[in-house]
C-alpha cells in the first residue's frame, strides 16, 4: 500500500511540475529543417503551423507563413520530425528481470502477483518514459484487459503517448501454457475452432480494440495448432467486417507463408527457422504485408540480460525507468546459459538480421517495434536500440525514420491520424538538436517533444522519469 500511495503522490507532483509549456491555439514553428515522415526530401527553413492540437500547414518558409496572431517559436538550427511510433509493445510486461516467469522463473524472489501490482502502480512512469524518448505512440500487441486500462490512463495524461491496443493474441494454444493469470485475466485469448475465433474478434470490437493480434507459436505448441489456417481465415474475415487490421506473431517460415496468403496485414517478428526464399518475399510484396522485425528482443532478453552484458543507448539511460534497469543487476542467481543455448540464440540473432535485410533489399516495408516489456527492454527508449539494429542491416536514416513513424502507424491501422506531418493529423512531433538523416542516433538528441500540440522540454520529461 505504501508503494501505491507514494506513486500516486509522485504522479500528482509530476503533473503539477510538468504541465505543458503554455501555448496559444495556433503556434508556428519557424526555421527548422523539416522531415515530414512521408519519405519526401527534407525542407530547410520550414514553417510548421499547429492549430488546436493538429497540423494546419507545413512547408518551406517561402510557401507557408505564420498566420496572423499565431505565437511564433524560433526553431532555427534544429530539425523537426514526426513523433516516433513503437509498433510492438507489451504493457503487461515491465522490462524487469521478474516480469516473464515463462522465460526464467524468479517468482521465489518476486511473486508474479507482486510484479503485476508493481506494473499497475507504475503506469504513469511507464507512460512518461515513452514521451521522454520521443515515442508519441505505442502499439500494444496483445495482453490482458490491463492493456486497455493503460490506454485509458494514457488518454487522461497530457504527457503520455497515444496507445492503440491489439486484441489478443488470439491463438489455439492453451493460455495456461504461456502466461499465468494477470490480475484475474488471461494474457492470451485461446480459441478452439472457427466459431470461437469469430467470437474473439467480436469481443475485440465490443471492447473497442484498435486492431487484432493473432499468434502462431509452432515448435512445442504445434500439436495445438493443426487448425491454425482455418482459425486465421475466420479471424481475417471477421476482422475485416469490423474494420480491424490483423497483425500476427509468427517465427516459422511455412506458417508465415500461409498467413501472408490468408491476408494478415502485418507480421510481428521474422522467420527464425530458415532463410527466406524468393517465393515468400514475392508473396509478402504482392499482398502488401508490413513486417515488424523486432530485432532487439533476441539479444537483449535471451542473452544479454542473463549474462549481464547489456550496453544501453544514451537515451535508454536518460528515459528508461531506473527501477527496471536496476532489476537487471540485483539478482545474483540468474539462470546460466549453456554453450548450446548461447549458440542457438546467436543463430536466431544472425538469421533475424539476415532475413530482415533480405526483406528490406526487396523493398518490403519494415516497421520499428521494440517488443518493449520483455526483460532487458525498457518501455519507450528501447525503440532507439531497435533502430540501431535496423540500421545495421543497411537501412538508410530516411527509411528508418519512416519505419518508426508512418509505416508503424499503418501496422496499427492509424495512418490517417498519426505517423507523418501532414495537415489534419494530430500534431505529434519532435524538435531535435541534430540531423537524424546524418545519423539515426541523432533521434536521441531531443530538445522538445510535442504531443497533440502540447510542448514539453525533454529535460523535464527526464526529470519526471527519475523522480523518487
Amino acid at each position: 500500500m505504501k508503494q501505491r500511495l507514494n506513486l500516486t503522490l509522485f504522479a500528482c507532483l509530476a503533473i503539477a511540475g510538468m504541465a505543458p509549456l503554455a501555448h496559444s491555439d495556433t503556434v508556428a514553428y519557424q526555421g527548422a529543417t523539416l522531415v515530414d515522415g512521408t519519405g519526401a526530401p527534407a525542407v530547410r527553413n520550414s514553417v510548421l503551423v499547429v492549430r488546436d492540437g493538429r497540423f494546419a500547414a507545413a512547408g518551406a518558409g517561402d510557401a507557408v507563413k505564420a498566420p496572423p496572431g499565431a505565437r511564433v517559436v524560433d526553431a532555427s538550427g534544429k530539425w523537426i520530425v514526426p513523433g516516433l511510433i513503437d509498433a510492438h509493445v507489451h504493457f503487461m510486461e515491465s522490462g524487469r528481470i521478474y516480469t516473464k516467469p515463462g522465460s526464467y522463473d524468479l517468482t521465489h524472489l518476486v511473486p508474479y502477483e507482486e510484479e503485476v501490482a508493481w506494473m499497475q502502480a507504475r503506469v504513469p512512469v511507464t507512460l512518461r518514459g515513452y514521451l521522454c524518448a520521443g515515442v508519441t505512440t505505442a502499439v500494444s500487441v496483445g495482453g490482458p484487459k490491463f492493456e486497455y486500462e493503460v490506454r485509458s490512463a494514457a488518454a487522461k495524461m497530457p504527457d503520455a503517448p497515444n496507445v492503440f491496443v491489439g486484441h489478443g493474441p488470439v491463438t489455439l494454444v492453451p493460455w495456461q501454457q504461456l502466461f499465468p493469470l494477470f490480475d484475474g485475466d488471461t494474457s492470451v485469448r485461446t480459441v478452439s475452432d472457427e466459431p470461437s475465433a469469430r467470437a474473439a474478434i467480436q469481443q475485440a470490437a465490443d471492447w473497442g480494440a484498435d486492431l487484432v493480434k493473432t499468434g502462431y507459436l509452432g515448435g512445442p505448441f504445434a500439436e495445438h495448432e493443426r487448425d491454425h489456417l482455418a482459425m486465421h481465415r475466420a479471424i481475417v474475415d471477421e476482422a475485416a467486417r469490423h474494420g480491424l487490421s490483423v497483425t500476427t506473431h509468427v517465427t516459422e517460415l511455412e506458417a508465415a507463408r500461409n498467413l501472408v496468403e490468408l491476408g494478415v496485414s502485418s507480421l510481428q517478428h521474422v522467420p527464425l527457422d530458415a532463410p527466406l526464399d524468393d517465393a515468400f518475399v514475392q508473396s509478402v510484396r504482392q499482398q502488401g504485408v508490413i513486417v515488424v522485425p523486432t530485432l532487439a528482443v533476441f539479444p537483449r532478453s535471451f542473452v544479454e540480460v542473463l549474462e549481464g552484458t547489456i550496453q544501453l543507448e544514451p537515451i535508454e539511460k536518460q528515459c528508461g525507468d531506473p527501477q527496471v534497469i536496476r532489476s537487471w543487476t540485483e539478482v545474483e542467481d540468474l539462470p546460466s546459459l549453456s554453450p548450446e543455448m548461447i549458440k542457438m540464440y546467436a543463430g536466431f540473432v544472425d538469421l533475424a538480421k539476415a532475413n530482415a535485410a533480405q526483406l528490406y533489399a526487396a523493398g518490403i516495408p519494415l516497421a520499428a517495434g521494440s517488443d518493449a516489456g520483455n526483460s532487458g527492454l525498457v518501455h519507450g527508449a528501447s525503440l532507439h536500440y531497435e533502430l540501431k539494429l535496423m540500421a545495421g542491416i543497411g537501412m538508410t536514416p530516411m527509411d528508418l525514420l519512416s519505419a518508426a513513424t508512418l509505416t508503424a502507424a499503418q501496422v496499427a491501422g492509424q495512418a490517417d491520424e498519426v505517423g507523418s506531418i501532414e495537415a489534419g493529423k494530430q500534431a505529434d512531433f519532435l524538435v531535435l538538436n541534430a540531423d537524424p538523416l546524418a545519423d539515426i542516433a541523432n533521434l536521441q538528441d531531443i530538445a522538445w517533444v510535442i504531443k497533440a500540440g502540447h510542448r514539453f522540454a525533454q529535460r523535464e520529461l527526464v526529470a519526471a522519469v527519475h523522480a523518487p
